[in-house]
């Protein structure tokens, strides 16, 4: 997994993958074979290094709300 990447997230549950996914803003070779990919970005991720950057709570929420408007895609 390396940056720009974009995989499903699941639960423990390898089968559990549903709607949700994440994209990865620096390398991650850890998930490799363990999550499934299925996309890249390759404009505008340093929108998702500034939502990566944002204040967060102790739960690791970010203390202001972040909100994809809009994605396009590609072939």
């Amino acid at each position: 997994h390396l940056r720009g990447i974009v995989s499903m997230a699941r639960s423990t549950d390898p089968d559990s993958a549903g709607s949700q996914f994440f994209i990865v803003t620096s390398d991650s070779t850890f998930l490799d074979r363990q999550y499934t990919v299925f996309a890249e970005v390759v404009e505008g991720l340093e929108i998702a290094d500034k939502i990566v950057n944002l204040p967060r709570d102790g739960n690791d929420c970010p203390l202001e709300e972040a909100k994809m408007l809009r994605i396009t895609t590609s072939d």
